[in-house]
């Protein structure tokens, strides 16, 4: 009797080969976010995914989204431990993320990772869109040469990834202790807020208030900041952070440092600006 031919089964799953760094190690991995998660705005990366990627994974990633929006994120290193840290509320802000989710982590080598979001209801989450956006402010619009065109119309090429990744480690070196610190991403640029993580505003700003900006100089900026929910104790920058965008000729990749210098009749914080091309690779 003629033995039995075996069937090769075929594996239905992922093609994760067409995003592996290399093929011999995985590049993905997940994370549930708990209630310290939330709490103390770090997020570990396992000590397995560290092992094989930690040597090239520098101190500022980039998480992407299928919505197509980018953030960067700090990354703090201790040994052999690494957490995305600053930046990340900003992330978890944005996309509505609490306690109970879970994100599915894709490493597409140099520091990025594309993101997967998914709810409490085991399912991807509905991202945001640039049609959810509430704008404060209209469009800011500049004159050239006699034609109109939006400030992102005009914006300059991105600048290195060194170049983002040495402004955040000199702001990061300077910035006092009653402050807090800002990459600025397109969001921020296009939809003219920016957001207070809830810690800071819990402790100096209260709500609906307007506070002053102030650079070097002695101008200053007068900007309403809010919570743009009910149920969230995060706060935004919101109106006049155009005016303050557009007259410090902000772009995506610079990092701002607030600090407060003033809390009487008005808040007035100290903005210091470390701009990406200054810090770029020539």
């Amino acid at each position: 009797m003629a033995p039995k031919s075996k069937t090769r089964r075929s594996r239905v799953g992922l093609n994760r080969d067409n995003h592996r760094p290399s093929k011999s190690r995985p590049s993905h991995f997940f994370k549930i976010i708990l209630p310290s998660t939330m709490r103390d705005l770090k997020l570990s990366i396992p000590p397995k995914f560290v092992k094989d990627f930690g040597d090239e994974i520098s101190t500022l990633a980039t998480l992407s989204v299928s919505c197509g929006g980018t953030w960067t994120v700090g990354l703090l290193k201790a040994e052999k431990d690494i957490w995305f840290c600053d930046g990340l509320e900003d992330f978890f802000e944005y996309h509505s993320i609490s306690a109970g989710h879970l994100l599915v982590f894709r490493y597409e080598g140099h520091s990025n990772f594309h993101v997967i979001i998914f709810d409490k209801t085991a399912t991807e989450t509905q991202y945001p869109s640039s049609k959810n956006v509430i704008l404060e402010e209209p469009e800011d619009v500049v004159e050239l040469d006699g034609s109109e065109m939006s400030r992102q119309d005009i914006q300059p090429p991105n600048t290195s990834s060194k170049g983002r990744e040495r402004a955040f480690q000199a702001a990061k070196m300077s910035m006092p202790k009653s402050a807090f610190m800002t990459v600025l991403q397109p969001y921020n640029i296009r939809f003219k807020y920016v957001y207070v993580p809830k810690g800071f505003a819990n402790k100096h700003v209260a709500w609906n208030q307007f506070v002053n900006l102030q650079t070097s100089g002695k101008k200053q900026w007068r900007v309403r900041c809010y919570s743009h929910t009910s149920t969230s104790s995060a706060m935004r920058l919101g109106m006049g952070w155009a005016a303050f965008s557009r007259d410090n000729y902000l772009e995506e990749g610079d990092v701002c440092v607030f600090e407060v210098i003033k809390t009487s009749p008005t808040i007035l914080m100290r903005v210091s600006i470390y701009r990406v091309q200054d810090y770029a690779v020539n």
